[in-house]
């Protein structure tokens, strides 16, 4: 059965209230937060939560420091998402500028990996993107599964002692 009347508690409607002045579209709080849009709309014109309502800084005296531990991965990757997100609900605009800034930032990135490896032979660059690759996704792996991490000789053992244990033959059923 469809649920008509949605009564949402107070602590959806802050999160979402944070979640569109932090920028996300009116469509997209409402899809993530399961609200209706036109509920979303009177109470943020109700509460002042419309981005008209806020009062913008004095030039220069824009606080940026919340975006000081973003790394430039997480910058391409939410500028992707939104990019796709926007094709996704068909504004081709804001699509379009999401994509510019995708690929400004992917840019900038390859830029400045140039200018890190200017010096380097193929051999060594190679290497040191295996390095960064490899390592991280290893370490995240190990943490999120919670696999024991073995190295050297102790883990040839282990597999030495797990595979070649005989199995009792079958015997008369």
């Amino acid at each position: 059965m469809t649920e008509l009347y949605r009564i949402r508690p107070a602590d959806v409607w802050v999160q979402a209230r944070d979640d569109y002045l932090s920028g996300l579209s009116a469509e997209t709080v409402c899809r993530r937060h399961d609200l209706g849009l036109s509920a979303f709309r009177r109470r943020a014109r109700r509460y002042g939560w419309r981005r008209s309502d806020q009062v913008d800084p004095p030039p220069g005296e824009l606080n940026l420091a919340l975006y000081d531990d973003l790394t430039p991965e997480e910058q391409i990757a939410t500028a992707r998402l939104r990019f796709l997100e926007a094709l996704e609900v068909g504004k081709a605009t804001e699509a379009r500028r999401w994509r510019r800034l995708w690929i400004e930032l992917c840019d900038a990135r390859n830029a400045i990996d140039a200018e890190f490896m200017a010096g380097m032979t193929p051999q060594e660059m190679a290497a040191c993107l295996a390095e960064d690759a490899g390592t991280d996704e290893t370490e995240d792996e190990a943490r999120l599964l919670g696999a024991p991490r073995l190295t050297g000789p102790e883990t040839l053992e282990l597999c030495t002692k797990v595979h070649s244990k005989k199995l009792p033959s079958p015997g008369p059923a």
